[in-house]
């Protein structure tokens, strides 16, 4: 497949980095953003082969009474036990490529796109784009955070950011870091910034 004269940006961070704010924020901006997460979500639903293929892998104890999938005793599964977990991405990891490839076919017509990926570089998404900004916030604000958001212990929230690549080693490999331990509005300036200069 032929992805056309878009840039591709890769947008990724740390789990409660604050990269769902960022992303919003380019949304509101009439770029077009496509949300692995999301994409991931709609590929797991009844009836569709990504949650026949998790099924195959973990059982049918991954399912609610309804059918559906059971995210949090998918979650207890995987977080914290690194080879369930790569069994999990490499399970999901063709029909989400698909997905995103699709998406990426129809917004050929505009200047930029952006794919919205907590796991860009675990899932080896980095191929598809031309340019990676990753969002940074310190890692005390970061626990906290994930704490408060998903309503978890220090020790499951610790799993879960030791189930992802270290934030610094993403910053390392980053063209653009957006800092966001500090007010969304600061946040919000370094994204305008950085727009001017994609937009010239």
């Amino acid at each position: 497949m032929v992805i056309a004269m878009s840039k591709i940006i890769g947008l990724t961070g740390g789990i409660a980095t604050g990269k769902s704010a960022v992303s919003r924020y380019l949304a509101a901006k009439q770029i077009p953003i496509i949300d692995a997460d999301k994409v991931a979500h709609q590929v797991q639903q009844p009836g569709q082969a990504g949650l026949a293929a998790i099924v195959r892998t973990f059982g049918k104890a991954v399912l609610t009474s309804d059918g559906s999938l059971d995210r949090e005793r998918l979650g207890q599964l995987v977080f914290g036990h690194p080879e369930r977990l790569n069994q999990l991405v490499s399970v999901m990891d063709p029909y989400i490529r698909k997905t995103i490839l699709n998406q990426l076919a129809r917004y050929h017509d505009h200047k930029l796109v952006v794919i919205d990926a907590p796991t860009l570089f675990e899932n080896g998404y980095t191929y598809l784009t031309a340019e990676i900004m990753v969002v940074y916030c310190d890692p005390v604000t970061q626990m906290k955070r994930l704490m408060k958001r998903n309503h978890l212990t220090i020790a499951q929230a610790s799993a879960r950011m030791k189930s992802q690549w270290p934030l610094q080693t993403k910053c390392d490999l980053a063209d653009t870091i957006i800092y966001n331990s500090g007010s969304l509005a600061h946040t919000n300036e370094q994204i305008d910034k950085w727009l001017e200069n994609e937009m010239e």
